[in-house]
């Protein structure tokens, strides 16, 4: 499993402290108009399934086994332009979005 993350999301995420014991943990929820949307915090407690999605320069990202076959070969990006500012999540195992782009069917 396998995900990218642009050195502008990487670096906003530095910022936000998430290195050492605090990680991202990513999962996928149902939800929103297309039946899948997701979830993602700040953890720091490790769970028995989970996957390792990216490590670099102290920077973690985590997903449970599920979500993970959900999370491969998605990209991250950070934007902080005044009409959509915050992570952006490309997701190439998406096979329709909703018009808002936060939730997608795979």
């Amino acid at each position: 499993m396998n995900i990218n993350i642009s050195s502008r999301a990487v670096n906003e995420l530095v910022g936000m402290k998430v290195t050492g014991e605090k990680f991202l943990r990513l999962a996928i929820v149902t939800g929103g108009c297309a039946g899948l949307t997701y979830d993602a915090g700040i953890d720091d407690k490790l769970q028995d399934d989970d996957v390792i999605l990216f490590e670099k320069d102290g920077l973690r990202v985590l997903a449970d086994m599920k979500s993970a076959l959900y999370l491969d070969g998605l990209q991250i990006d950070y934007a902080d332009d005044l009409l959509q500012a915050g992570f952006r999540f490309t997701n190439s195992k998406a096979t329709k979005t909703c018009g808002c782009g936060s939730s997608f069917q795979a």
